[in-house]
This record gives structure tokens, C-alpha cells and sequence, in this order.
């Protein structure tokens, strides 16, 4: 995930309640964005004219954008039980399922990742998100739901009898869901005790894996409580998701309203050695599965009135309602930096003076570990970028201003 929320928590009452974003604070001018001369802008050599995206088409694009599509009508854990307010550290990339990057259920079934698709051939694409109790993986329960769609429903059956039968541990029934297969199974390995349930919906399999490292014994019929309402949850969201044929999934529109022409494209070394490049433009519900605190992240967006975040390498433009709504989302992204002692202001990019940046403090952190930040604001987007030194981040940044600004 991308690490901007870990500290919202603290701040979320006096951010979203905040008019301005910190104008009178060091390098944070009133400058407005049509008075900054974009021909004093050093942006180095990265590209400053939109791109033409069509040209990163993939054999993988097509199913990358439908995974997206199934995740913007999957529900957050926090919406199945209100405790599971956590996400583990995740990349978007880890929530996509795809043919050549399937899902992670070795936990469950031992299968994996190199067998899964000769175990369940068909994949079409799918989405997996996770919430748990504690911030801390391990001391506390934890979900993760995956949706997963074959080309046939003939081929979902198939999975689902396949998937289930590999499954370990004693069978259980789910109350409402006589169809359903699941299985109870204790501590393997380094895994925890837990509940792992599957049900075929159509061309779609559903899997739920529920996890408790702390209760002892395993919880069963409580644990199928919450599969019976993750299931109920689920079917009912669905219904607002519009299966692309697979025919036409290689065709899909990869922007939206030229938001990823605009967007910084990612550098070589930002794209995943392995898995899929989770560069795109995302809606908001598929935006927050990946969010350390779902929560919190939701309340920043519904008041910022986000539609859109596109993701590409190191840089993140979330598009608001207005903005007046960018002031209030920077102001609830900003706390992450603003109170961690291994962050320290540092200067704006020469000649852009909107942008509010925070670098690693000498001799206590390194930029890798806490890598340069720079935020700003044009008409309703806000930008967030990273870059590898303060340097490289101002070039980035003064790229990201030029394309957004670009007609």
C-alpha cells in the first residue's frame, strides 16, 4: 500500500475540519497555481507532455482492468465486521488477480502459485483485499475475501470443487449457504488456526479465509457467522458489477478523462520484477482496499468527494470534487510526515512554491527507508510524489505539475 495514512489516525478530527493545508508554514506560499512560470520549472529529463498510454498496452492490461472493475464492487472487511479496521502493508499489485498472476491461497489449499492455474484453469481476473483487528499482523483476527472470475461457469465450478477439495481441515456449514464447502483446520506451519470457506457464483468463485492466532480453541460457529455475512455482503454488490466478455476484455479503456496521460508514467525500476504493474486509474472503492486504515481513508475521500486515484510508480494524483476539497485532502494526507520524527520539512522545488515536501532527517533515517514527499494542488487533483532524493524529487515533482497543467 502506499505508506501516506499510517498516521492519519492521531490527526483525522483537526484535518478534515481544516480550511487550509498549512499556507503560512515555511515553503508553503499562497502562490496560486496560474502565477507559477512553468519555463522556470527544472523537471529534468522526465516527460512533461501527456503520454500516449495506448502505447503500454499489454496481453495483461485487459484482465489488470477487470480485476479493477471486480474490486470496485467488492465490499472492505470493515463493512462486513466494523472490528477488521486494518490492512496489512499492500501494493495495489497485490490485489490484482489475473491468468499470469493468480491468487495467493497456498494457505488454504497448499497449492502453489506456479500450480494454481493448472489446479483452476480459466481465470479470467479477480481482486483479493484483507482487514484485520490490530495494526499489527498476529495479534488479533484477520479476513482476506478474494473474488475470482473464470471464462465459464463451468470452469468456476470446476475451480470451486477443486479448490475446496484441496482445502485442509474439517468440514463446516455456513447457515444460509448449504452450497457453500468450507473447512476448519488448525495451526500449520507458521499459519494460524482458521476457517477457510468457498462458494461458485456463477463464473465467479468467492473465497474467504478467517484467521484467529489468538483465540484458543478456534471459534467455528462465530467464524461462520461472519462468512455467511462476508457471502450475503458480497452476492449483494455484485449485482453492480457488469461482467466484460471475455472477448472484449483485451479492448478495455485504459484512462479515464486523460487522468493517466497526466500522470507521471513509472520509470523502469518502479515497475514489479514480478506480478502485475498496477499502473491505472482507479474508482474509490477499489482506491481503499489496499489503505493501511480503510477507515479513516474513506472519511478522507468521501469528504474530498474522490472519483478517481491513478496510480503509476512512486506518483499518486487523486482527482476531488473541487478545490477547496484538494486543501482538505492534503491536510488528511500530510499528517503521515508532519509527525514522524524521521521526517523533516525540506524546500519546495525552485520557482514552486505550492508544493508542501518532507525528506528523511539527516542521520537518523536514510531515503529509503522514508523516501522525499512532495504534495500539491492544480484545479481539483492533488498530486502526491516520491522520488529517490530531494533532488530527483523535485524533478519529478515539477513534471508532475507540467502535465498537469498541460491542455
Amino acid at each position: 500500500m502506499r505508506p501516506h495514512l499510517r498516521a492519519f489516525a492521531a490527526l483525522i478530527a483537526l484535518t478534515l475540519t481544516t480550511s487550509a493545508c498549512g499556507g503560512n508554514d515555511g515553503n508553503n506560499s499562497a502562490a496560486e497555481p496560474d502565477k507559477i512560470d512553468v519555463a522556470k520549472l527544472d523537471s529534468g529529463n522526465y516527460p512533461v507532455t501527456p503520454s500516449d498510454v495506448e502505447k503500454t498496452r499489454t496481453s495483461d492490461t485487459g484482465a489488470i482492468l477487470e480485476a479493477i472493475r471486480i474490486g470496485s464492487a467488492m465490499p472492505l472487511l470493515m463493512e462486513i465486521d466494523g472490528r477488521f479496521i486494518h490492512e496489512r502493508s499492500r501494493s495495489f499489485g497485490q490485489a490484482i488477480i489475473t491468468p499470469n498472476d493468480p491468487p495467493d491461497v497456498y494457505a488454504a489449499t497448499r497449492i502453489g502459485l506456479d500450480e494454481f492455474n493448472s489446479v483452476a484453469p480459466g481465470v479470467v481476473a479477480g481482486w483479493h483485499t484483507r482487514g484485520q483487528r490490530r495494526e499489527e499482523y498476529g495479534l488479533g483476527s484477520s479476513a482476506g475475501l478474494y473474488v475470482i472470475r473464470f471464462a465459464t461457469p463451468e470452469q468456476a465450478n470446476s475451480a470451486f470443487q477443486a479448490l475446496a477439495d484441496r482445502t485442509s481441515g474439517e468440514s463446516f456449514g455456513i447457515p444460509g449457504y448449504p452450497q457453500a464447502r468450507t473447512k476448519v483446520v488448525e495451526r500449520f506451519e507458521y499459519h494460524p488456526a482458521a476457517m477457510n470457506s468457498w462458494i461458485a457464483l456463477g463464473d465467479i468463485v468467492v473465497h474467504l479465509r478467517i484467521e484467529d492466532p489468538i483465540s484458543s480453541p478456534f471459534e467455528p460457529a462465530r467464524a461462520a457467522d461472519l462468512v455467511k455475512r462476508a457471502f450475503d455482503k458480497q452476492i449483494e454488490m455484485l449485482k453492480s458489477y457488469s461482467p466484460t466478455p471475455v472477448d472484449k476484455i483485451g479492448s478495455l479503456p485504459i484512462d479515464v478523462d486523460g487522468l493517466l496521460s497526466r500522470t507521471m508514467p513509472p520509470t523502469k525500476e518502479e515497475l514489479p520484477a514480478k506480478g502485475s504493474d498496477p499502473t491505472g486509474v482507479y474508482p474509490k472503492r477499489a482506491a481503499l482496499h489496499p489503505e493501511s486504515h480503510p477507515d479513516l481513508a474513506r472519511a478522507a475521500y468521501d469528504d474530498a468527494g474522490l472519483d478517481y486515484l491513478t496510480v503509476s510508480g512512486r506518483t499518486f494524483v487523486y482527482r476531488t470534487r473541487d478545490h477547496d476539497s484538494t486543501t482538505r485532502l492534503i491536510a488528511a494526507l500530510r499528517p503521515l510526515v508532519a509527525v514522524d520524527e524521521n521526517y523533516v520539512k525540506v524546500d519546495s522545488p525552485p520557482n514552486m512554491p505550492i508544493a508542501q515536501c518532507f525528506g528523511a532527517k539527516p542521520g537518523s533515517s536514510s531515503a529509503w527507508e522514508h523516501p522525499p514527499v512532495c504534495w500539491f494542488a492544480v484545479d481539483r487533483h492533488v498530486a502526491q510524489v516520491y522520488g529517490r532524493n530531494v533532488q530527483d524529487l523535485h524533478q519529478r515533482t515539477a513534471a508532475q505539475y507540467k502535465l498537469l497543467v498541460s491542455a
